[in-house]
């Protein structure tokens, strides 16, 4: 896309809790056109490569603590799932 108002974006909606991606204008950082659900696929990259690399993500937050991202990659056994998870 040529437009230079529109710059691509990904956004977590709290409503839903999905992660979108999609075109956003720059000047009132509203979606322009329907942006894609890609929580899934967004989730798993970013797994795969913090348990690939081996390090953590740390995130500083306004209220001075800190968001830590983990992953790990294990066996199926003693790995509970939950009913949303299914």
């Amino acid at each position: 896309m040529q437009n230079t108002n529109l710059e691509y974006r990904v956004g977590y909606a709290p409503l839903g809790g999905r992660l979108y991606a999609g075109f956003v204008r720059k000047d009132n950082g509203k979606w322009e056109g329907q942006p894609h659900d890609v929580t899934d696929w967004a989730m798993y990259s970013v797994g795969q490569k913090l348990a690939r690399e081996n390090n953590d993500m740390l995130f500083p937050l306004p209220d001075g603590r800190i968001l830590r991202l983990s992953a790990y990659i294990t066996d199926p056994e003693g790995v509970e799932v939950s009913d949303a998870q299914r």
